[in-house]
């Protein structure tokens, strides 16, 4: 029973297996009934759709042909408004330009009127204002127009093909060139009606005692004064009684930084930079400047009265107008400083009349200070043109400046543009240094006694004595003492170079930086020829003439002169220094000019006629000698200086081996020829021995030994009296030298004619005539010989 139970349970599992696989045999012939059906009704769809595509192309096509024809006909009909638009620029800009060019027209003619009153009534017009109906919104209207007028010339030519292009070019070019022309005509007006860049400094304005400080300096002075300004970097506020200052006002600031932003770069030009711009670059090297014009003309050469030709219309107005004030500048302070000097001068003759060559002498230092205060002055206008340019000028006043779109030629231009301004101001300095050298100090000028013409008539120019040729050589050092310190910085000053890492070489340099360094060669040169005219005169100073060769044999004025001349030049150590490098002088190492002329006027006096001729000689040699070596010997201790301390010419001295050896050596030769003179007396004083003598009596002695006395007693008298006459008419300037003398005259013959006097006195060698024997006792031979070579 369990089995058949088993067997059920068996039979029921397999019926069961069974109808699930049937059920599973049914559900696949159902999908395979049911995927047949759909691929056969995708088929269907497939070819209605490929029916519907080829219904629906031709339509698409047609669509996309007109959505392309309408995008054609939109830009063509912009492309014509555009061109419109550029067609009618110059009608559109024409009004703006033509109010700028009318309106800067009546600004500058009513500047000019303004002008021309204020100078025939003698005023400034640094601060007149000039009328017009020009406002500030037609000049940033006209700059607009500016802007606009490029972009239509642009755009014509990049469209050379279409036949009104020439014809719109054209129309552009002159409307733009208008426009150049109004704008350069309103920089002229407002920069030449601006007035100098300098003004006074408020230190000169509050104390009038400081602003004659510069007028009346000495050398030393003003070297200590710049020199303390170098060492602490401050040049600029020790120099001058002005300092500089920006002219302009808001307004026209405001205005002519949009001219210049829209004039610079290629903005002055339609199209590309002229070619010539590289040409106007060239500049001759610092030692190619010569003079080309007349001196005391205004102008040293004539490269600063060219105008400038830079290519850029806007640069060269502003040249032109900046140029002209600044050198106006100079000039007004150049020529009120020159009238001030002859003022006085006229009242120190007027007062003095017998100092002719001294006032001669300090109008040439006067003339040399004012010449360095010319120096100063330019400097500060030039930091005044460099203020103005860097404001109005320069690319980088603009804010919107980018360095990398301003093309090389335009930087180039804007170096030469402020190079030509400053240029008129150092060549005006030259012109003025060079002035005082020639005029005042003589420089072509005869010197001495070589000086007839070859016609044997009088120079025309007046003669250089030792007394002004030193003052003109103290007057010249003066004048490179200032320009070597000056110098350096009025170069800084003038020089604008866009290329900042190139070394500062005659090639890279401007032309105002060029005339700088020429100004020291030059002014160098002209101190050499002042320090050369020196020497002729000490050479070719007159031997003959009271005035020359005194009468008493005392110290020639040749003597002081040169000596005055030393002390005059000594101070200036440094500058002297630097002529000496490039120039050798005929007195360098070794002095002796002073003393080969005065040997020379010694040998003169041999010349004279008259017994005295030969003890003049002497004398005046060693008056002349003791002098120099009593005002510029050493004194055996050496003069504690540090280097680069000012040296005092009062209390100068030649420390030199050589001066001491050779002024001793030729005062000690011309002693004792002088003292020889005296020998004469000796031979009338050798005492006699007791053999020569007889005596009638205990003291009276016989006829032909009292003869023997009287003979040696009449020959010393008769000797005595004419020499002591012939050297009494000589004097001595010395106090020192005089006594010196008349000791060592003494201690040639008078202890003898003492041991003399005194032995034969005694004796009664004459009956009648014993006292006219013996008139001349030593104590009065002594005080005779004492009141020798005193000045009367």
């Amino acid at each position: 029973m369990a089995t058949a139970a088993q067997n059920m349970a068996a039979m029921m599992i397999v019926t069961e297996s069974q109808r699930r696989i049937d059920s599973l045999s049914e559900a696949l012939t159902k999908m395979q009934s049911t995927t047949y059906e759909t691929s056969a009704c995708c088929d269907r769809l497939t070819r209605r759709a490929r029916h519907l595509d080829s219904l629906t192309s031709p339509a698409s096509d047609a669509s996309a042909t007109l959505t392309q024809a309408s995008s054609h006909l939109t830009s063509t009909l912009a492309l014509m408004k555009d061109a419109r638009d550029k067609y009618d620029t110059v009608a559109d800009c024409e009004p703006a330009i033509e109010r700028l060019l009318q309106g800067a027209t009546e600004a500058l003619e009513a500047r000019q009127k303004n002008s021309s009153k204020h100078e025939s009534k003698g005023e400034s017009v640094a601060n007149s204002t000039a009328g017009g109906s020009l406002t500030e919104q037609d000049v940033y209207a006209a700059a607009d127009s500016m802007e606009i007028i490029r972009d239509a010339y642009n755009y014509f030519q990049q469209r050379p093909k279409w036949r009104s292009t020439p014809s719109a070019l054209g129309a552009l070019e002159r409307v733009h060139l208008r426009g150049v022309d109004a704008m350069c005509i309103l920089v002229t007006s407002h920069l030449s009606g601006a007035g100098p860049a300098v003004r006074l400094k408020r230190v000169v304005m509050d104390s009038k005692a400081a602003h004659t400080a510069h007028k009346n300096e000495t050398s030393a002075e003003t070297r200590t004064r710049l020199a303390a300004a170098l060492q602490n970097r401050d040049l600029m506020k020790s120099v001058g009684e002005y300092e500089e200052y920006l002219p302009l006002e808001t307004r026209p600031v405001r205005e002519l930084r949009a001219i210049f932003e829209c004039l610079g770069g290629d903005g002055a030009s339609l199209g590309p930079p002229p070619k010539s711009i590289r040409r106007a670059m060239r500049n001759p090297p610092s030692n190619k400047v010569v003079r080309t014009e007349k001196v005391g003309s205004g102008n040293y050469t004539n490269m600063t009265k060219k105008p400038l030709k830079s290519g850029y219309a806007n640069l060269d107005a502003y040249s032109e107008a900046r140029k002209n004030v600044a050198w106006a500048s100079l000039d007004t302070y150049y020529r009120q400083g020159k009238k001030e000097r002859r003022h006085i001068a006229s009242k120190r003759r007027d007062g003095v009349e017998d100092e002719g060559s001294s006032l001669e002498s300090s109008d040439v230092d006067a003339a040399a200070r004012d010449a360095v205060r010319c120096l100063e002055h330019a400097m500060v206008v030039v930091a005044g043109e460099k203020t103005v340019y860097r404001c109005v000028v320069s690319p980088t006043s603009s804010h919107a400046h980018d360095d990398s779109k301003v093309p090389h030629e335009y930087k180039q231009a804007l170096v030469q543009a402020y190079s030509s301004v400053v240029a008129s101001v150092v060549d005006r300095t030259m012109d003025i240094i060079e002035t005082v050298f020639m005029k005042e100090g003589g420089i072509g000028a005869p010197s001495g006694r070589d000086k007839e013409s070859e016609d044997g008539s009088e120079p025309p120019s007046p003669i250089l004595d030792v007394r002004r040729a030193g003052g003109a050589a103290g007057a010249g050092l003066r004048m490179l003492d200032g320009v070597r310190m000056l110098g350096p910085s009025l170069i800084k000053l003038c020089d604008m170079s866009q290329d900042k890492g190139a070394s500062p070489t005659d090639n890279n340099l401007s032309v105002a930086a060029n005339l700088c360094m020429s100004i020291h060669r030059t002014t160098v040169k002209n101190a050499a020829k002042t320090l050369e005219n020196l020497e002729k005169a000490i050479k070719n100073d007159p031997l003959e003439g009271s005035s020359h060769r005194p009468p008493d044999a005392s110290v020639a004025a040749v003597s002081a002169d040169v000596v005055r001349a030393i002390r005059i030049i000594i101070p200036f150590d440094s500058a002297y220094k630097s002529v000496t490098k490039r120039r050798a002088l005929q007195w360098d190492p070794k002095t002796g000019e002073e003393a080969g002329n005065t040997e020379g006027k010694a040998l003169a006096y041999t010349q004279d006629v008259g017994v005295d001729s030969q003890a003049k000689s002497n004398l005046f040699l060693m008056n002349n000698l003791f002098y120099l070596t009593e005002q510029l010997g050493s004194t055996g201790k050496p003069q504690k200086r540090k280097e680069g301390d000012e040296i005092d010419g009062d209390m100068y001295k030649i420390e030199g081996a050589w001066f001491k050896e050779k002024i001793e050596k030729m005062f000690e030769e011309e002693k004792m020829k002088y003292l020889a003179q005296w020998e004469v007396l000796n031979k009338h004083l050798s005492t006699l021995d007791k053999g020569d003598l007889s005596f009638q009596s205990a003291n009276l002695l016989s006829l032909d030994s009292g003869r023997i006395i009287k003979g040696r007693f009449t020959g010393f008298i008769e000797d005595f009296e004419k020499t002591y006459y012939v050297h009494k008419r000589l004097t001595t300037n010395d106090p020192k030298l005089r006594q010196t003398l008349i000791e060592e005259v003494k201690e040639i013959f008078v202890p003898r004619y003492k041991t003399f006097f005194d032995t034969y006195s005694k004796i009664n060698f004459s009956k009648k005539n014993q006292e006219q024997y013996l008139k001349y006792p030593p104590m009065r031979v002594e005080s005779m010989i004492g009141g020798l070579y005193a000045i009367v």
